[in-house]
Parts: structure tokens; C-alpha cells; sequence
């Protein structure tokens, strides 16, 4: 019954706010395109080129540690994977374009990686990364490389005796998932190289403007990419039990709340425009709310308070999240509840504001 109600009063909010196109004034139109100006070129492009420097270091991380199998190679390969996968965090939001088209995310960060494939593709040596081959998603990106350098063995000897000793076919499996990385990135970078000015210039409030289309892929990965695939999943929000094998960086025990901090860093860079080096703070959704109606302050604290808030619990988390549920998993739920207190503000009083519809289906009860 509450799920009817949350329905019709959406449907009321945007049915009696939504203005006609036609109506919108030239000011609202040029200050949309400042903000996509500055979105693109201060977030966006440099967010995906760092993603791209970090994965070619990753790759010449791989090739030394081909080229002589040791613990410290074993180490830098390690480290070059965590700084990769920390720059991924800044790019997952942006599921637009040329990211959508090739199924971008899903290609580098679906997890929990499947192992039966994976091991499966390495044995037969026969197996398909591409676009069109769906069940591959499960067993490549970063969640895969992620069993292939810590998942093989719980001793680090003991994996990197096996890669040496007569595991050629485990080595090009690891060249390849590098490589599908950095091939499906280098189209992401080229899109935004070529696009960015028509993408600027779709400066409208259709469902199809460039603006709508970013907010909506912003609010998706805080909701779901974020908040309820590195929290809510894991601890058993939306089931009977925790799943802890559905952490993010499940096998190297380390990472999931530097990804997790991470994570929200990026969706809070893309509402404050800050840029991505941090350098400066340009026109992103908190301006473009203020500049609409400077009452929407009270508003934008809100959701920076929010924000503040969930960087807090995540602090307060175990650095690896599995152990972390074993050990007490209220906190992850606390974690959960801190994060899920800015969804409504950005689904129903932000787009409100806006005058922005919602473009993907929510079926998790939220």
C-alpha cells in the first residue's frame, strides 16, 4: 500500500511542475551547457584518461612480472591492480554513450566474479570477451583479475609458483582481461575525445538531454551501483542472510571499503563539480540548484550532510567488508541506512526541483 501511495505522489509532483519544453528560457538552456562545459571537461575526460593511464601501468606491471616471477613484481602488479580499480570508481558513474553502447560497467566491474566460467574459458582456451557474449561479463574486469592475482592460492608463494612453474594459458587469460580493459576504455576515452561537443550541446530537459540523461546515471550508481551493490547485497539487505562472497575485491581482503570510499567520493565530486585532481570546484548540481531557486540550499546541505554522514559509517568499517559481516554486520547495515537517507532527497526533492523524471525501473522497494 505505501509503495501505491510513493507512486502517485511522484506522478503528482511531476505531472504539476513539469514545464513545457517549448517555454524553457535561453539563460536555463546556456547555464545547463556551463554546467555540461564543465562537467566534461573538468570531470568526465580526466576521470577516464586517468582510468586509462592506470591500466596501461597495470599492463607493464604484468609484463614485468612475466618477464621475472618474483614476490616484489608479484607486489607492484598488486598495487597497480588497487590503483586501477580506484580509478575505475571514478568512471562507473558515467554509464552514457559509447560506455553504454559496449556495456561498459558490466564488462569491468560485475561481481562476484564466476569462477566456473572463468577457469572453464582458461582450460577450453577457448572463450569470447566481446560486446555479445553476455555470459562473459561475469568473468572478466577487475573482479576477475582480482581472483587471478589474490583468489588462486591463499598463499602468495604459492600463486606465484603456479603462474611460473607450466601456467602459460593462466598468463594469457590474465594478458587478456588487461587488454579487453584497456581496448574497451580506449573507446570510452575516444567517444568523449570526438563527442564532447555534441553532448554539450544537447543543453535541453527532454528525456534525452545530456544533463537528464547524467543525472539520472548519477542517481542509478548511488542507488544501486553504490549503495546497494557494495553494501546493501553483501549484508543481506534485500536477503534472508549476508552474502559476503558478493563483496567488492572479494579475494584480496583488503580493498572493499577503500573501493567503497571511493565510490561515494565520485558521486560527491559530480554534485559539488569538483574536479577530478581536486583543483577546482566548478558549475555542477548544486550550483544549477541554487541558481534555479537559492531556497534550494536548505536542500543541497541536506544532501552534502548525507554525504558527510555515509563517509563517516564507511570509516568506522573493517577495511576488508567480509570480515566486517562476520564480526558485526549491524555496522554494515548502519553503513546502509546512512547512505540509503540521501536517496529520496536526490530521487523525489532534487529531481523535483529539476523537473526531471526518473528513467530506469526501481523494483527494490526503495
Amino acid at each position: 500500500m505505501k509503495k501505491i501511495v510513493f507512486l502517485i505522489s511522484i506522478t503528482t509532483i511531476f505531472s504539476c511542475s513539469s514545464p513545457n519544453n517549448s517555454e524553457e528560457s535561453i539563460e536555463d538552456k546556456n547555464d545547463r551547457e556551463s554546467m555540461l562545459i564543465d562537467i566534461t571537461n573538468n570531470i568526465i575526460v580526466p576521470s577516464h584518461e586517468n582510468l586509462l593511464i592506470s591500466l596501461n601501468d597495470l599492463k607493464l606491471a604484468l609484463d614485468l612480472f612475466i618477464s621475472d616471477f618474483s614476490q616484489q613484481n608479484m607486489s607492484n602488479l598488486r598495487k597497480e591492480w588497487k590503483n586501477a580499480y580506484a580509478a575505475w570508481q571514478y568512471v562507473e558513474l558515467y554509464n552514457i554513450g559509447k560506455a553504454e553502447e559496449i556495456s561498459y560497467n558490466k564488462r569491468s566491474n560485475t561481481y562476484p566474479v564466476n569462477t566456473t566460467i572463468l577457469n572453464n574459458n582458461i582450460q577450453s582456451q577457448s572463450y569470447d570477451l566481446t560486446l555479445d557474449n553476455f555470459s562473459s561479463y561475469s568473468s572478466q574486469g577487475f573482479p576477475a583479475i582480482d581472483y587471478m592475482i589474490y583468489g588462486i592460492d591463499i598463499d602468495t608463494n604459492n600463486i606465484i609458483n603456479y603462474y611460473n612453474v607450466s601456467n602459460s594459458d593462466h598468463l594469457m587469460y590474465l594478458q587478456d582481461l588487461i587488454n579487453e580493459l584497456i581496448n574497451n576504455t580506449n573507446e570510452v576515452v575516444n567517444y568523449w575525445n570526438t563527442e564532447k561537443s555534441s553532448f554539450v550541446s544537447r543543453n535541453g530537459n527532454s528525456a534525452t538531454s545530456s544533463l537528464n540523461l547524467l543525472i539520472n546515471d548519477f542517481i542509478y550508481y548511488y542507488e544501486k551501483g553504490f549503495r546497494a551493490n557494495k553494501i546493501g547485497i553483501p549484508a543481506g539487505v534485500y536477503s534472508n542472510t549476508p552474502l559476503i562472497q558478493n563483496v567488492e575485491a572479494r579475494y584480496c581482503q583488503y580493498y572493499s571499503k577503500f573501493l567503497a570510499h571511493h565510490g561515494l567520493n565520485s558521486a560527491r565530486k559530480f554534485f559539488t563539480g569538483e574536479s577530478f585532481d581536486g583543483s577546482i570546484v566548478g558549475k555542477s548540481l548544486d550550483w544549477y540548484l541554487f541558481k534555479l531557486d537559492p531556497t534550494n540550499q536548505i536542500l543541497i546541505d541536506r544532501i552534502n550532510e548525507k554525504f558527510e554522514n555515509s563517509e563517516q559509517m564507511i570509516s568506522q568499517l573493517e577495511p576488508n567488508f567480509q570480515n566486517q559481516i562476520n564480526n558485526n554486520n549491524i555496522k554494515m547495515l548502519q553503513t546502509f541506512d546512512a547512505i540509503q537517507e540521501a536517496v529520496p532527497l536526490l530521487k523525489i526533492d532534487m529531481l523535483a526541483s529539476l523537473n526531471i523524471n526518473i528513467d530506469y525501473v526501481d523494483a527494490d522497494g526503495d
